[in-house]
């Protein structure tokens, strides 16, 4: 009994250390805080799916990247807004100004790199919106939950950068990247601290983007 006892107690302990050492790793892996914005007008552009690396400002595109449905945009679009509100003390030119300037033309500049021609079309878009900055905001993969809050088939995946431009200096200042699919604890103890912020349960696709959205905030200042 003594044995039986002692094992029992040997195999909780393990347990308990493992969390514990999971947990702790995690809270490491939280985003870092980056040096706040000044206090400069920001524009928020609306979702796009980027269908070509040259597409992106920074990065690249995994191959067969499904579609985004279209239904999804706007819907990502509002969620960012009501992060912006909740995170940040700032004021946002949001998307109806975007849809205004979206179309926006830079000058063509000959020999130009598509990585290039993808900038200046961001920063023309926003000097349209008048803004100091602009945050430009790429959904790459939307993968819907196959199954509920206590199991699934397929877990749901959200890939997304969010881009933060400069407008008058024309630079590319940094970028969020958020590439997640959620995993059960048993698959990795790891993520133990994911999991517990998660209440325990298989989150929805829209839930992961939400935590890629609040860690662009942070990465980027805002």
């Amino acid at each position: 009994m003594t044995t039986r006892l002692y094992r029992l107690c040997r195999v909780l302990t393990l347990t308990a250390v493992s969390l514990l050492l999971a947990v702790g790793l995690s809270a490491c892996a939280k985003p870092q805080q980056g040096p706040p914005l000044p206090p400069v007008s920001i524009g928020v552009a609306g979702f796009t799916q980027p269908v070509e690396t040259a597409d992106l400002l920074a990065g690249f595109l995994p191959e067969d990247t499904p579609h985004v449905d279209p239904k999804v945009i706007p819907h990502l679009d509002d969620l960012f807004a009501d992060v912006l509100r909740a995170k940040t003390k700032r004021s946002f030119t949001g998307v109806v100004a975007y849809q205004k300037c979206r179309n926006a033309k830079p000058e063509a500049q000959p020999g130009q790199s598509a990585r290039a021609t993808a900038l200046a079309h961001w920063v023309a878009v926003g000097r349209c919106m008048n803004v100091d900055y602009l945050l430009v905001p790429h959904i790459v993969e939307f993968r819907e939950r196959d199954g509920g809050d206590m199991g699934v088939i397929k877990p749901a995946k959200v890939l997304m950068d969010v881009f933060l431009v400069d407008t008058k200096g024309s630079q590319l200042i940094s970028r969020s990247h958020y590439d997640e699919t959620q995993a059960a604890l048993s698959d990795n103890l790891l993520d133990t601290g994911k999991f517990i912020s998660r209440g325990g349960k298989w989150v929805t696709a829209s839930a992961l983007a939400k935590e890629g959205m609040e860690k662009a905030v942070k990465e980027l200042g805002l």
